[in-house]
């Protein structure tokens, strides 16, 4: 049934009795919780379990394996295998028989992956693509039917709350936060307030779907430029108003930018001035001399224009001072989410959220 939660039993190799150490969800200077804050989360603490999710996006189909308690993560592995699935729902509005036989096989090698890392189900969630995409019911079922198991397809709301969730370092909450995520389909941006339910939303651009859309140059003209501004621009018209004046981002987006400016890989801060650095390397060098200059590869380079367009309309939109990168998502979330709130966890994802704090 869709939008239940299913998971495809592993075995036990390993389990959740089995002895790893546990990293700490590292405060990061001026940006960490009270003690008693952190005091409160390790009281939520459950005992070690080791996760598993598979998640089916725009760019790439992802594994995670980790152990966690509900409060501390360690990736056991976090690998993932190309994908054109965002690609194809935006010209055909389908993913197909080829984009689906791609993801039972991603999904049957994960499996067996999670198996003999210890891992005793592997959880499966869907994106952009799978919102999207008109043969959905049709993915579904083949996926049931091959490999076991059926997609939870995340709502936008969901996915903002995972990413918030699967937050590596804590981030002061005294002061109206924003926390987001831009994806290959879509951008998920979260309004985080003291005393206040967290506020989700989730706009459908991202990186692979703003690339499709304009298919620019190798590297981008300048109407070509105007032409990414204005739909990034137009794309968050939605946003409500925030009285926030920081954001924090996490996603692949967002950690391969900062390596075109390899300073902010120490500070994980993006100032005005590493912005402009930016943009002006991605109008000079093509994604070839990106990949070979910066360890990124070719394909990952060419999505950059769209995704640094997009955090700049962000920026714009929302008056944000203060901007940082931080590791973690909606896969880090799920399995915290698993570890917290078992098989109901997406019924008590905002209090989970909030608890956290």
């Amino acid at each position: 049934m869709e939008g239940s939660h299913q998971s495809r039993p592993c075995g036990f190799g390993g389990g959740a009795n089995a002895k790893y150490h546990l990293a700490p969800r590292h405060d990061r200077g001026g940006q960490g919780l009270g003690r008693s804050a952190a005091d409160q989360r390790a009281i939520n603490a459950k005992p070690p379990r080791i996760g598993a999710v598979a998640d089916i996006g725009s760019n790439s189909i992802h594994l995670l394996v980790a152990i966690t308690d509900g409060v501390r993560l360690s990736p056991l592995t976090d690998e993932s295998i190309p994908s054109d699935l965002g690609r194809l729902v935006e010209r055909r509005q389908e993913i197909g028989s080829k984009g689906t036989d791609d993801v039972i096989e991603a999904l049957e090698r994960f499996h067996l992956r999670a198996t003999r890392l210890g891992a005793h189900s592997l959880s499966v969630v869907a994106t952009e693509p799978l919102r999207r995409a008109k043969d959905r019911s049709d993915v579904l079922k083949a996926l049931r039917n091959k490999v076991g198991i059926e997609p939870v397809v995340l709502s936008h709301e969901e996915e903002g709350l995972l990413t918030v969730l699967g937050l590596i370092h804590p981030h002061d909450r005294s002061t109206p936060l924003l926390v987001g995520d831009i994806g290959g389909g879509s951008t998920e941006i979260v309004s985080l307030a003291p005393r206040k339910r967290p506020e989700a939303h989730g706009f459908s651009i991202g990186s692979a779907r703003l690339m499709t859309r304009v298919n620019y140059s190798d590297p981008p003209k300048l109407r070509e430029w105007r032409e990414l501004r204005e739909q990034a621009h137009d794309a968050f018209q939605a946003l409500p108003a925030t009285e926030a004046r920081r954001l924090v981002l996490v996603g692949g987006t967002a950690t391969r930018i900062l390596k075109l400016v390899p300073e902010t890989l120490l500070t994980h801060a993006i100032r005005p001035e590493d912005l402009a650095l930016m943009g002006e390397r991605l109008s000079s060098l093509t994604s070839v001399e990106i990949s070979s200059s910066f360890a990124l590869s070719e394909r990952r380079a060419r999505l950059l224009p769209a995704g640094l367009t997009i955090l700049e309309a962000l920026l714009k939109q929302t008056d944000v001072t203060n901007l940082s990168v931080d590791r973690g998502g909606i896969r880090e979330g799920v399995i915290i989410a698993e570890a917290l709130g078992g098989s109901d966890w997406r019924n008590s994802l905002a209090s989970l959220v909030t608890s956290q704090r």
